[in-house]
């Protein structure tokens, strides 16, 4: 089987529902849940998923801003037969109508690719790999199936009515509901993400969320996952840094997780991703981190409350903030505002 995922050159984050779909299903095992807790064909049980694996994978970068190339798994069938199966995985949030055609050009294309390289030689048959489709759907409008090419096609009677077929397999997000949600901890997240930001409940099921991680906190992969929510949540709705910090650090420790958010956000401000906070926002970030000088050091000189206060940038204040929580004396932070 070929796990084939057709990515743009490069992807920006104005598409964030779409890069945090692909960023969770890069990962094999996520792949495998899927396919094996949301197959609505059959076709999945004859394939065995304990041998997918990655054939060429596709680079993200940190803020899920630049995607190249193509993402390729490939495993086999239960009963060893060589043929193996072309499986091309695509997130939508609109329906498309005809989607059968758009399925069957990117198939087309990849044939071509197929065939033009060496290495890939067509199967010992002389046949190529089983296209299977896969799309996974969040949207307004129920999908519940899609046309295949035969149902496009006016078949005389007698023909053979299977020209171009082949299986598609949609799983309707929007469909499913929240506490039938099945497979990896990981996969739940990411479903139970997006369906609550389509719902606009994203601020009050992040603590719900983040919470299906405490089954594989121990996992090294979840510092990837959740800085990948990170990124979506600040991308795509309007969460404040202190609750996902407070959420995070459920999972991590508090200090990783207020850097995490700190750089999250100044890769994001950097980049243009996110607006800075307003006037309001600011004062309160600059009453916290004298609020926090004063408790741990019980006096703060009228120097280092007046530096802190000339501050008007938000991502210098989280950075300022963690060195007001990291520094040992109020020298070594004062230090650091004198190289401002």
């Amino acid at each position: 089987m070929v796990v084939f995922f057709k990515l743009p050159v490069q992807c920006e984050l104005a598409h964030p529902h779409d890069l945090l779909a692909r960023r969770f299903l890069l990962d094999k095992e996520l792949m495998a849940s899927l396919l094996k807790h949301y197959d609505n064909t059959g076709v999945v049980r004859l394939l065995d998923l304990q041998a997918l694996r990655c054939e060429s994978p596709t680079t993200i970068d940190s803020q899920l801003q630049e995607v190249i190339g193509d993402l390729r798994f490939s495993t086999k069938f239960k009963n060893g037969a060589y043929s193996k199966v072309f499986l091309f995985f695509e997130h939508q949030s609109k329906k498309i109508k005809l989607y059968s055609l758009h399925c069957l050009r990117k198939i087309l294309e990849f044939y071509e690719e197929w065939a033009d390289n060496p290495q890939n030689a067509i199967t010992e048959n002389g046949k190529f790999p089983y296209p299977l489709v896969v799309v996974l759907y969040h949207g307004d409008i129920s999908w519940s199936e899609v046309l295949q090419i035969k149902d496009l096609i006016a078949v005389p009677q007698g023909v053979d009515s299977n020209v171009l077929w082949f299986q598609i397999i949609v799983i309707d997000l929007s469909k499913i509901q929240r506490e039938k949600l099945q497979g990896h901890p990981a996969l739940i997240a990411l479903f139970d993400t997006l369906q609550s930001y389509s719902e606009g409940k994203l601020p009050e099921s992040l603590e719900r969320i983040v919470g299906y991680f405490n089954e594989v906190k121990t996992d090294p992969r979840t510092i990837g996952w959740l800085t990948s929510i990170a990124h979506y949540v600040l991308a795509a709705a309007k969460i404040s840094k202190d609750v996902i910090v407070r959420e995070f650090s459920k999972i991590i420790d508090k200090k990783g997780a207020e850097k995490m958010i700190m750089s999250t956000m100044e890769e994001l401000y950097t980049n243009g991703k996110i607006e800075g906070r307003t006037e309001g926002e600011v004062e309160i970030s600059i009453k916290n981190i004298l609020k926090l000088l004063n408790k741990r050091f019980k006096r703060v000189p009228k120097s280092i409350s007046s530096a802190v206060n000339s501050y008007t940038d938000i991502v210098e204040l989280d950075s300022l903030f963690d060195r007001a929580l990291e520094c040992k004396t109020l020298t070594e932070f004062e230090r650091d505002l004198a190289h401002r």
